[in-house]
């Protein structure tokens, strides 16, 4: 199983493209079959032109995209365009709604399934904490009336990989909310900055960036204590 979570940063200002690269090399294939699923994002056409700028003009990519939110969406067609993938990458935006909409349709037991066939995954922000056991996400900042406070929180995702994953640690203060979740459950959890991915293989996770100064870390409880480790591009996590 060959997954690469990405913490962060602008597909369309190139701050990932290196990471882009590499995931399209994952596939072995000269001109990769890339499946775009922007469910978080509300399947939002911006985005969907981005995806196919950069993997389908830049990248060589034939790209699909699978948008589970609009009214011609086909549940037979979005499991034969998930197994039929070399690659799916998902998008950023609300994680709870995303994982909500894909467990009606059973998007996740197809996704499980396309990994278990050899397909590439990968994804940033909510389109990174889908893999893992749980995340630190924000999905209440998009329900949250104007002018209403609402906190980052411990999400239960797909389960792909272990541990508790958090983005974007660098850009959106989330140390702290991190550390205390850490120190309240004692999960071990892994956080990467924008430009910062951990690519897994087989069971083996290593560190990748595509930005300066862009890192990925561990936290993990010890006899009371949060300890954090940082890691650099081509690190392995010891995990």
């Amino acid at each position: 199983m060959k997954i690469i979570t990405i913490g962060g940063g602008e597909i369309s200002e190139l701050e990932t493209l290196e990471l882009d690269y590499f995931i399209c090399q994952q596939t072995g294939k000269a001109k990769p079959k890339a499946l775009f699923i922007p469910t978080a994002s509300g399947d939002a056409d911006g985005y969907c032109r981005t995806f196919q700028n950069i993997y389908g003009e830049r990248l060589g990519c034939k790209v699909d995209f699978l948008l589970a939110t609009k009214s011609n969406f086909s549940q037979q067609d979005a499991m034969q365009q998930i197994l039929s993938a070399d690659l799916v990458y998902i998008g950023g935006g609300n994680t709870q709604k995303m994982l909500s909409i894909w467990r009606d349709y059973g998007i996740d037991v197809a996704l499980r399934q396309a990994a278990q066939n050899g397909t590439v995954l990968s994804g940033l922000s909510a389109g990174a904490i889908c893999w893992y056991d749980a995340g630190l996400s924000d999905s209440d900042r998009f329900t949250a009336s104007e002018g209403t406070s609402w906190s980052l929180k411990r999400l239960e995702a797909l389960g792909f990989v272990a541990g508790v994953f958090c983005p974007h640690l660098d850009k959106e203060q989330r140390h702290e909310p991190l550390l205390n979740l850490v120190r309240a459950s004692r999960e071990r959890s892994i956080a990467c900055d924008n430009g910062a991915a951990i690519f897994w293989e087989n069971g083996v996770a290593r560190v990748l960036t595509s930005l300066p100064n862009a890192y990925a870390y561990i936290y993990s409880e010890q006899f009371g204590e949060v300890r954090v480790d940082r890691f650099s591009s081509g690190d392995r996590l010891p995990l």
